[in-house]
């Protein structure tokens, strides 16, 4: 196994397939030094192994260039009979650094506690199939070790749940038959002596192990090389080149929107292609030191694109907004009405790309992966998505340096100004745009949060793909185990891999920038505790909307309220009436209306969004005399009762779902 990364004072641990600590279900606990081998080539000292019971058939590449595990992921394990009644939950996160709590996840090098929370998988309805699951109320540090235990959890008569033999041999001292416990006594030494200190007391422990974080180099390099590597053959090539392919007007017969859009223009702009074809289902092309590489068969590929220009414009340059879109969808979606209306009433220029690997026509590509049987088919997607963020940095530079100089339309373009504004699967992708691209000043991220692993199964958007991987996968343990392993490779393409890097300490060459992020509550497909994730990672405070103090919305654990703010990053909540969130892993569908897209259409977030892209303010701006069709409850209180779409009949309640009645 790997040796021991930050706290790990060089501590080895075998290399498994299956950990005997659990020996009902092979890949727990998860994630696991066990897991691991040393390889001195990486920044941690270690690769990641997944043997061939683990990996039920896949294919284990998506995981061979990882050096540790995701800073974001689930940290998993099964305890046969736990009922998870002594785990305080997502609203009781100071439960989880409190000297009596049930679980413990403990930075090994700094001896700090991380906060957290622990749940059973409420999906699984059979008993043997409950993960026992805890997600960190922040990112971890990167290259760092962890340790992890469990203690005094009961089973449905209230009887303590006794710890595998393998576990108890390790425990209490006692023999073992099994090699790999044998080898593993001086860790588990190392392992007892830093819970002890932390006042767990030995023969409470039911469960405990050890796993490292991958470095940051793992999450980032390839996107950081294939940027600078892309800006450096296009300056080579002569430049950024774009084809306009269609040019309207809003005096053209059918235009979209003559009175709040002058153009709308299609177009294609050229991109170093780093992928096998330009196609949905394509794979990065890497060489032999595991680094993204140029296509040389096809070495460009033409991107669309989209730009609407507002009538504003005419009057005075607008301002640029890269847009990014919604879960598998498209560029089309800028125009959308209310983005046409903000557009001309607050002058700025939409442009969109697809966000290749997660957009509409990789729908296909990614149904067709999950239907091979095979999870680790799904690699197309997160492969794309490096190329599809790469055009998007592409776009936003070529939009400031060459479009803003076109013969036609950069009259009406302000190209020293831009800025990023992305909604749902645009607001979670964000950050790594953000943190990639120094031609941003500031970037809105709506109903937002991370990581994957955590969203998908409260979001009812991952139904379908959920349904496709239990024909494959039944156990409700593998689905958890496998959405844990992904979120490896999703973190070089996720929030979770670039949040840490987008407020402060950025990477080399990029600004650090200022951030708004905003969410509704009840959100049907994007949970809010995904939000605050993020928003703790990025350490922004929380915008006073009226909600605590109207009593609608508890205190968010780890964010300072506040009433304003001159300057930097901030979180705010808008509320629509609904009667609460799950706290179990299972999305609120069915609870009166999904308040997914609500929060952008308010005229109170359109003031709020337009004085902070241009000032860097946070400004509540929910009054009842807003202009807004529907107005707040109340002076400051962003709450709009209105849209709830709750009835006395609604048949689904918050504890109906989490019950499983």
């Amino acid at each position: 196994g790997g040796a021991g990364g930050d706290g790990g004072l060089g501590f080895t641990s075998p290399l498994l397939d299956c950990d005997p600590l659990v020996p009902e279900f092979c890949g727990f606990p998860f994630p696991s030094n066990v897991y691991t081998v040393q390889d001195a080539s990486t920044e941690t000292g270690r690769r990641v192994r997944f043997g061939e019971e683990m990996l039920r058939g896949n294919d284990s590449t998506p995981w061979d260039y990882s050096d540790g595990f995701s800073a974001g992921s689930p940290i998993m394990t099964f305890l046969s009979g736990a009922t998870g009644v002594e785990f305080g939950g997502p609203e009781d996160i100071e439960q989880s650094v409190s000297a009596a709590s049930p679980t413990i996840v403990l930075d090994a090098e700094t001896g700090d506690l991380v906060p957290h929370f622990a749940e059973i998988d409420a999906a699984a309805r059979n008993a043997g199939e409950r993960a026992v699951m805890i997600r960190p109320a922040t990112r971890l540090r990167d290259d760092a070790r962890y340790i992890v235990a469990f203690r005094n959890l009961s089973d449905e008569d209230s009887a303590l749940i006794g710890a595998s033999p393998e576990f108890a041999a390790l425990r209490d001292g006692t023999d073992s038959a099994d090699e790999s416990i044998e080898a593993r006594r001086e860790v588990y030494e190392d392992i007892f002596s830093k819970l002890q200190d932390k006042g767990w007391e030995r023969d409470s422990i039911q469960i405990a192990w050890d796993f490292n974080t991958a470095s940051s180099a793992n999450n980032t390099r390839w996107l950081e090389h294939m940027r600078d590597t892309a800006f450096e053959l296009i300056e080579a090539d002569g430049g950024f080149k774009y084809t306009l392919t269609i040019e309207e007007s809003s005096e053209d017969d059918g235009a979209i929107d003559p009175t709040n859009i002058a153009y709308r223009i299609f177009g294609t702009f050229r991109v170093p292609l780093f992928m096998t074809t330009p196609d949905p289902g394509s794979l990065l092309i890497l060489d032999d030191d595991e680094m993204p590489i140029v296509n040389e068969d096809m070495p460009w590929a033409d991107i669309p694109f989209e730009v609407l220009i507002p009538q504003s414009a005419k009057e005075n340059p607008a301002p640029i907004i890269e847009y990014g879109h919604g879960l598998f969808g498209e560029k089309e979606q800028i125009q959308s009405s209310h983005f046409r209306s903000f557009m001309n009433e607050y002058n700025y220029i939409f442009v969109g790309t697809d966000l290749q690997g997660m957009s509409d026509p990789d729908v296909e590509a990614v149904t067709d992966a999950l239907g091979t049987g095979k999870f680790s088919a799904v690699q197309t997607m997160w492969d794309r998505l490096h190329q599809g963020f790469l055009n998007h940095v592409v776009l936003l530079r070529l939009m400031k340096e060459k479009f803003a100089a076109d013969a036609t339309y950069g009259q009406y373009v302000k190209g020293d100004e831009a800025y990023y504004h992305g909604i749902s699967q645009g607001g979670i992708m964000g950050s790594v745009i953000l943190a990639l691209s120094d031609d941003i000043e500031r970037g809105a991220l709506g109903v937002m949060g991370m990581p994957y692993s955590l969203l998908v199964f409260r979001s009812v958007d991952f139904d379908p793909f959920l349904t496709l991987i239990r024909l494959y996968y039944p156990d409700r343990r593998t689905n958890q185990l496998l959405l844990g392993m992904g979120q490896m490779p999703w973190d070089r393409v996720e929030a979770m891999g670039y949040a840490h890097r987008v407020t402060k300490n950025p990477l080399s060459g990029v600004n650090a920038k200022e951030v708004l992020m905003r969410a509704a509550i009840g959100d049907w497909q994007v949970t809010t505790l995904g939000a605050h994730i993020l928003a703790r990672t990025m350490e922004a405070p929380l915008l006073d909307s009226g909600l605590q103090d109207a009593g609608i919305r508890y205190d968010i654990w780890g964010l300072d309220k506040v009433e304003s703010t001159s300057s930097g990053s901030f979180y705010v909540e808008l509320d629509f009436a609904h009667p609460g969130e799950p706290l179990c892993n299972l999305p609120p569908d069915g609870i009166c209306e999904d308040p997914h897209e609500y929060p952008r259409r308010r005229e109170a977030s359109r003031k709020q969004l337009d004085e902070f892209l241009q000032v860097g303010t946070g400004t509540n701006h929910c009054l009842v005399d807003d202009a807004d069709a529907e107005p707040a409850i109340a002076d400051g209180v962003c709450s709009f009762p209105s849209l709830s779409g709750c009835t006395d009949e609604t048949e689904e309640t918050v504890e109906a779902i989490c019950s499983g009645e």
